[in-house]
């Protein structure tokens, strides 16, 4: 849904008949603010509005651990180029935290820029966390206009409950009770900046 100038919302709801359901929705646009067909993202700049992140097995499932980000490649509480420490990561694909503000509202989630282009994306949410995927697999995808997509030609910002909740209970629960509803909120606005 459009709302309001440069904003897209997009809502996402179910509910539960008769059982409790676990429902952890998640939306995987790939973005590069640069231009589908600029090359990679590795220098465009991120803000995640998180210090911490869940970290993974060698199988990509959540420990159960919530480990802070500070001193480690995942560290993005203040802006920086992608690239700066991609290579120590192995590309991102993990789950933030994202700051409790204590806004009973939309809580911001991140800031990207491209820096060909000056375009800004800012995107809150309702979702306790955010995958930050930086498209580590891409292998000569054929895109729009004849476009190739070679590895990190896009991001992905997927607010969602933490991964593997049902496993953790330390981790914000994504059960959905009869007569309850899920409700997942994202809101993108764009910006240009030269």
């Amino acid at each position: 849904m459009i709302i309001e100038t440069n904003k897209l919302g997009i809502k996402m709801e179910a509910k539960s008949i008769n059982k409790p359901t676990p429902v952890n929705l998640a939306q995987h646009a790939y973005w590069n603010l640069d231009g589908h067909s600029s090359g990679n993202i590795l220098s465009h700049k991120i803000k995640l509005f998180a210090s911490s992140i869940t970290p993974v097995d060698n199988e990509l499932i959540p420990t159960g651990e919530i480990t802070p980000v500070a001193g480690t490649p995942y560290d993005f509480t203040t802006p920086r180029e992608i690239r700066s420490q991609i290579k120590s990561a192995g590309g991102y694909d993990i789950n933030y935290v994202v700051d409790d503000t204590g806004s009973e509202h939309l809580k911001k989630v991140a800031e990207v820029t491209g820096k060909k282009s000056g375009r800004k994306m800012e995107l809150w949410s309702n979702q306790p966390g955010v995958q930050f995927y930086t498209a580590n697999k891409l292998n000569g995808v054929k895109g729009k206009d004849g476009a190739v997509y070679e590895n990190h030609a896009g991001l992905c910002l997927e607010t969602q409950g933490f991964p593997d909740a049902l496993n953790h209970p330390n981790f914000p629960s994504q059960i959905v009770n009869p007569g309850e509803s899920y409700v997942h909120v994202m809101v993108y606005r764009f910006t240009v900046h030269h």
